[in-house]
């Protein structure tokens, strides 16, 4: 009996406690949800908007990079295509683009919904587009139809490139419909790409997706025929990013810690040790300085030809060769490849210019002191006013650049494809190639003071008027001389190719896409094998999945692409 009394008041203390507990979890629910992760039900549109935000920009910059390496405005290092890059090397783009970007943008826009905030939901939508279309252009089929459903599906199966362009076109028409009406409220400050506070910056969320609409298109025109219609119809409607006031990037500051928010190729070439940490591609620069089409690069800014945007452009920590001897710069010491054409740049290019071959995969000799690295724009380097002195912390402009997602220029560059490829337009081709330069001028030459690091720049060294219309002058006299349409789309992508700069996706795409610009520098092996027109897929697709399967090499063509093999090297 006294045993049953003792349960019995056990049973009833522990109730009490329960019951204490209970109220007591009540009192403080509100405070024990971790801030950093809210749960759904929780978390508000604007801050979740803020992971997609960076994220994308991660996921861009990561791209770029594969991009800028494979169309030789950075190194890659090679020295085949087949091993230049491991399945590894995507596990964190791909990580980023399924775990960050569309994972959060899945979970935002019915938040953003309920809680009237249609713009958010339009900028979630078109964040998706891109990145999905992206991972198309890297890899080929993706997964999209069965990706994300947590234990649902944890082995999703891929979709066909084709389907995964239509459904993100789909979300760009999405995005537009969401976007056209007055919205509940404006994002403002936690837009970090256009700041949308009015009706104004709204309005630039759908001009981009209606410009990444005709992007789409373009990149398709090969294997559809439908494109020129609609290609047509946005031309004539005329909403598109053709002023740099709506140009789609995103911004760094000059932040160094807590957290460090430069531009992260800032961070990897101005360092403390003085070392720059990029090869700038020997070709690029020999493009911007040495293509005697334009005429040579001089130290002397008075007499000096090439392309006006140089200096801005790359930041040559040597202004000449004596530092040059077997140890820093063994290629000037060995023969131009026999395989390269005459007109091929190797090695030392002149005025100081020091880069690194096409597929040098050779070791790193002691030249982080000297080799040349990013200038100004977009990455908030140094302008190179022949200072010729090695990199180091807080120099130029801080850090303070951008992620050149999509800019007016590049608008204007689509522009002449489609009147050359497809006959669509009111404008002559050789128009827009002028309009394209002249955009891409005033924001280079333009960028310091927008980023307030104009004393960043002696004016002795600005180009002047009368230099930026040589320039185009000889454009012009190039696309005039030329005699097939092959000639004539050559000059297009080259000048678009120089306008890129900082936006590897495209140059990457363009490059398979048309085959321009035709002259790139050869690897320095002679059988480097075919060039990657995919990358491997991620090994976290393959050893993670049952459905992964690795595809056979890097020439399997992506849907978009059905020139020739061999089409380019």
């Amino acid at each position: 009996m006294k045993q049953i009394r003792k349960i019995i008041l056990a049973l009833i203390a522990t109730t009490g406690i329960l019951t204490g507990c209970q109220k007591m979890d009540d009192k403080f629910a509100g405070l024990m949800d971790n801030p950093n992760s809210p749960n759904p039900a929780a978390a508000d549109a604007d801050l979740y908007m803020n992971r997609v935000q960076l994220s994308f920009a991660g996921f861009f910059n990561s791209a770029s990079s594969y991009g800028m390496e494979t169309t030789r405005q950075i190194v890659m290092y090679g020295p085949t295509y087949n091993n230049a890059y491991t399945p590894e090397s995507f596990d964190g783009i791909w990580n980023t683009a399924y775990t960050q970007i569309i994972k959060h943008a899945d979970a935002l826009i019915p938040i953003a919904t309920a809680q009237k905030k249609f713009v958010n939901v339009g900028m979630a939508k078109i964040m998706k587009a891109y990145t999905l279309m992206t991972l198309v252009d890297m890899f080929g089929s993706v997964p999209y139809s069965q990706a994300n459903q947590g234990s649902a599906n944890t082995n999703p199966m891929v979709d066909n490139g084709a389907a995964v362009y239509a459904a993100s076109i789909t979300l760009l028409d999405e995005a537009i419909t969401v976007l056209t009406p007055v919205p509940g409220s404006y994002p403002g400050v936690n837009d970090l790409y256009y700041g949308a506070s009015n009706a104004a910056g709204k309005a630039k969320w759908i001009t981009l997706a209606k410009t990444l609409k005709l992007r789409a298109y373009m990149q398709t025109r090969l294997v559809d025929n439908t494109v020129a219609a609609k290609i047509t119809a946005l031309l004539t409607e005329n909403d598109l990013i053709d002023t740099p006031g709506e140009d789609f990037e995103f911004k760094y500051s000059t932040k160094q810690a807590a957290p460090n928010s430069r531009h992260p190729r800032y961070n990897s070439n101005y360092t403390s040790t003085g070392s720059a940490g990029d090869y700038m591609g020997t070709h690029f620069m020999w493009a911007l300085a040495r293509d005697p089409a334009k005429g040579s690069f001089s130290n002397n800014p008075l007499t000096s030809q090439g392309d006006p945007r140089a200096r801005y452009l790359i930041y040559r920590q040597r202004t000449n060769y004596a530092d040059v001897n077997v140890n820093s710069a063994s290629c000037a010491y060995a023969p131009k490849p026999s395989h390269y054409t005459a007109d091929m740049p190797y090695c030392l290019i002149g005025s100081g210019f020091w880069g690194r071959d096409h597929g040098d995969g050779s070791g790193i000799p002691p030249d982080g002191p000297t080799r040349s690295t990013v200038g100004i724009y977009p990455f908030g380097g140094e302008f190179d006013a022949n200072q010729g002195s090695s990199v180091s912390l807080n120099r130029g402009g801080l850090g303070a650049g951008i992620q050149p997602i999509w800019q007016s220029s590049f608008t204007a560059f689509l522009k002449a494809e489609a009147k050359l490829a497809l006959g669509i337009g009111t404008s002559t081709a050789d128009i827009h190639i002028a309009s394209g330069i002249n955009q891409s001028f005033a924001k280079v030459l333009g960028f310091p003071a927008s980023i307030g690091a104009a004393t960043a720049v002696n004016p002795v060294y600005v180009p002047s008027q009368a230099q930026l219309d040589a320039y185009l002058a000889k454009v012009a006299g190039i696309y005039a001389a030329a005699t097939t349409d092959a000639e004539r789309m050559d000059v297009i992508m080259k000048e678009y190719y120089i306008c890129l700069w900082g936006n590897g996706v495209d140059a990457y795409n363009n490059y398979r896409r048309t085959g321009k610009p035709s002259n790139l520098q050869y690897t320095i092996l002679a059988a480097p094998g075919s060039f990657i027109r995919s990358h491997f897929y991620p090994s976290v697709h393959v050893n993670l999945n049952v459905n992964g399967a690795q595809k056979s090499g890097v020439a399997v063509q992506v849907y978009w692409d059905n020139n020739p093999a061999g089409f380019i090297k």
